[in-house]
Order: structure tokens, then C-alpha cells, then sequence
């Protein structure tokens, strides 16, 4: 089996002062706009809680036209309910996250346990986290999405917010696993190298799971300038206003062996493959990433590459193993091919921000079965950031061509959206 463990948690609390300020030096309970509640247990690197809770309520229109017809649909729901805590202890040598969603089918989005090694130089982390092995903008928090809208919280093939790289070779943001990463100084340079090993099949950590292969991939990140402030780093927007320029440039690539889903973003999904004893058995799913982002004084860039590709020794698609699976059949069974993103944003001093993305897809084969088709998408979207980011409100439309050898398709999706950090 890999579920590796299965862990509860209890805390008791004890708040005697009730403090203000950021830096407090005694037990205390504070807030922060856009950030949550602060408490401190005992002096000095006692016991902290970040508590974080989430509201975003959204409209969304969309018109879909492919031959020849023409669809609408509305859409009002709450897209984003959550509630996470985080704490360390033990002189920050202990750390544990879990985080609630109330509004996808996973109720459980994160869990996961940190231990401080190397002088706190280094963090080993067991559960389910976002995971390093993916784009960039696919390792930040969906609250500090550069767009807003309807979303299946924790996965990007739903909706249109999150655009074409992540809805077709994404899918999950959060793996279940073991992860280890580190960080250190050359010159004024920062680096940011990790490595996991996860079960390859998203969010199911918590669930019931085949036993087949495991998922082992690495990221590291270079920021020749220096670090970003906080998270900035994996944020599309400057919603930090970097007062120098910062620059990140990131390598990420992951090897999911025995895939049992499209982009190894879930289980039991892919049609049985067999190999030459009749057994079932499926392919090993490689991706490849790159990408980099700028940001300066509320402006922002960031550019993103992924490829995704399939490799298996002796697979037929019968349990006779008379029919082999070629490279090109495979495309029916997993998305291969490559896509690039490149967005940009402008936050303005009074919190005012526009907001412009242009996503490409590119199947490994143009043939009427495949998985992945010809897209490109284009999105617009105004933004407005209210009291440090704890409220943002958003208007965004998203043009998708999607075609493939058979039919062509137009799509029209625009999202009215209110979000709440308390």
C-alpha cells in the first residue's frame, strides 16, 4: 500500500495577552490583513498558529460554439471555502499544515508534517502539499490566482482561470508524499532545490489507491538577484511591490511510473493497458518544465514551459497482446505534447490592477483521438486590492480556439468574482 500514514492532531491554546503589534515578544493573538490570525504560545520561538480562512463568491458567463451551434450557460457558486492552519514549535524544528475545502469533492486539500534538519538549512515533509515538480504558477496558493473563478479547488482542469498549460497537463496541484528541500546563498544569488518522491496520483493520499508505481521528480529554483519577499516568488502579481528587481528562473522535471490517469493527477482513470503476459500494466509518464519570472515595483512577467510524454516497454491495448500501443495510440490514453504560458500585471499604488495572458497547446500528434488538441487562449482581467490583499475583487474574459482534426470550437468564459482572507 502507499498510503504512508494516517495522522491526527490535537492543540491546546492558552492566550494571555492580546498584542498588537508584528513582532510580539510574549504570548499573544494578532491579525494581519490578507494574511489571518497570529497567536503565540510562550517567549521567544514558542509554539505559532497562522490561522487563514477563505470566501470567494463568483458569476460566470460563457458562451461555447462548435459547429455551427451556439451555447450559453451562467454559473453562481461559491468558488473557493477554506479554512487552513499552520504551526511550528520546538524552536520552528516542527512544523504541520492541513487545510479544508468545502467546496471540491476532497475535503482533506492538505496535510502534511515538516521537520526542520541541518541547522534548519533543510526541511524533510510528509503528506499532501502542493507539489514542486510542477509550473510555477501551479506550486501557488489558488487564493493568490491572478484570475478569478469557478474552479474545482486543487485542480486546474476546471474552469478557465488558471488557463491551458495547467488544465492540460496539470490537472492536480497537490500530491501525497515525501518531500525534501533546501536553500543557500552564492554571492547574492538564491537557490531553491527539492526533491520528492509521491504516489503520482494527486489528491488521493487520503484515499484508496492501486498499489503501482511511485512518482519521483525535483525542482530547483535560481534567483540571481535575491529572494522575493514571503511568497512572492510563486505569485503572478506583485502583489508585494518589490522594491528591487527580482528575478527567478526554475527547472522542474518528474518521472510517474505505472500511470494510471492522463497526466498521473488521479487513479484508475486510463482505459486498461496490458503488456505481453495479458496483465494490466500502464505507461511511465515523464514532464519536463521551465520557467522564470520577473517582478519590480507592482510590475510582473512570468513565463512557463511544459512538456509531457509517455515511454513503456512491450503495452498492447488487448489482453491477447496482439495490438501494440504506439507512441501515437498513446496519445488517446495520456496527454503528450507541450504548451507555453506568459502572463503579465500591473498593480498600481491604489490596488487597482490589470491583468494579460496569452496560453498555447501543442499535441504531440494532430489526430482526431487525441487527448490534447490545438488551443489558444487569451485573457483579460481587472483587478482591485483592498486592505493588503484580504479583499479582491475581479472581472476577467477568456477566449479559447480549441481544434482538432474533425470539428473546430470557439469559447467564451468571463468571471465576475469577490474573494474575503480573514
Amino acid at each position: 500500500m502507499k498510503k504512508i500514514f494516517i495522522y491526527s492532531c490535537s492543540l491546546l491554546l492558552f492566550v494571555s495577552k492580546i498584542n498588537a503589534q508584528s513582532t510580539p515578544v510574549d504570548s499573544s493573538i494578532y491579525y494581519i490583513n490578507g494574511e489571518g490570525t497570529f497567536i503565540n504560545v510562550g517567549k521567544g520561538e514558542g509554539t505559532k498558529f497562522n490561522l487563514l480562512s477563505t470566501v470567494q463568491s463568483g458569476l460566470q458567463l460563457s458562451q461555447f460554439d462548435s459547429a455551427s451551434i451556439t451555447s450559453k450557460s451562467n454559473r453562481l457558486s461559491l468558488n473557493l471555502v477554506r479554512l487552513s492552519l499552520k504551526a511550528s514549535a520546538l524552536k520552528d524544528k516542527l512544523s504541520f499544515g492541513i487545510m479544508t475545502d468545502f467546496t471540491s469533492t476532497t475535503p482533506i486539500l492538505e496535510g502534511w508534517v515538516g521537520f526542520s534538519v541541518f541547522k534548519k538549512r533543510a526541511k524533510v515533509i510528509l503528506g499532501q502539499r502542493q507539489t514542486n515538480t510542477n509550473n510555477r504558477l501551479a506550486m501557488a496558493d489558488e487564493r493568490y490566482s491572478q484570475f478569478m473563478g469557478q474552479t474545482l479547488a486543487g485542480k486546474s482542469n476546471d474552469g478557465s482561470v488558471f488557463g491551458g498549460l495547467m488544465q492540460n497537463f496539470v490537472g492536480s496541484t497537490r500530491e501525497g508524499g515525501l518531500f525534501f528541500e533546501t536553500n543557500f546563498n552564492v554571492k547574492k544569488c538564491r537557490i531553491y532545490p527539492s526533491v520528492s518522491i509521491t504516489t503520482g496520483e494527486g489528491q488521493n493520499f487520503f484515499g484508496t489507491q492501486p498499489n503501482v508505481g511511485f512518482k519521483y521528480g525535483g525542482r530547483i529554483d535560481i534567483m540571481p538577484f535575491g529572494d522575493f519577499i514571503k511568497n512572492n516568488a510563486f505569485i503572478a502579481q506583485d502583489i508585494y511591490r518589490e522594491k528591487k528587481p527580482r528575478l527567478a528562473i526554475g527547472f522542474a522535471a518528474s518521472y510517474n511510473s505505472k500511470v494510471t490517469s492522463p497526466i498521473g493527477s488521479d487513479n484508475n482513470v486510463t482505459p486498461a493497458i496490458y503488456n505481453k503476459n495479458g496483465l494490466v500494466d500502464y505507461a511511465n509518464y515523464t514532464k519536463v518544465v521551465a520557467d522564470i519570472i520577473f517582478k519590480h515595483n507592482g510590475f510582473s512577467i512570468v513565463g512557463e514551459y511544459v512538456n509531457g510524454s509517455i515511454d513503456g516497454n512491450e503495452l498492447y491495448t488487448n489482453a491477447g497482446a496482439t495490438i501494440k500501443l504506439t507512441t501515437e495510440m498513446a496519445s488517446s490514453y495520456y496527454n503528450v505534447g507541450n504548451a507555453f504560458n506568459i502572463q503579465s500585471s500591473y498593480i498600481f499604488k491604489n490596488g487597482w490592477a490589470i491583468d494579460g495572458r496569452y496560453s498555447s497547446v501543442t499535441p504531440e500528434f494532430n489526430i482526431a483521438t487525441s487527448l490534447v488538441d490545438q488551443q489558444n487562449w487569451y485573457t483579460f482581467g481587472i483587478n482591485k486590492f483592498i486592505k493588503n490583499n484580504a479583499v479582491k475583487m475581479g472581472l476577467n474574459a477568456t477566449y479559447i480556439e480549441e481544434k482538432n482534426p474533425l470539428i473546430s470550437t470557439k469559447k467564451w468564459v468571463s468571471n465576475l468574482a469577490i474573494q474575503i482572507l480573514l
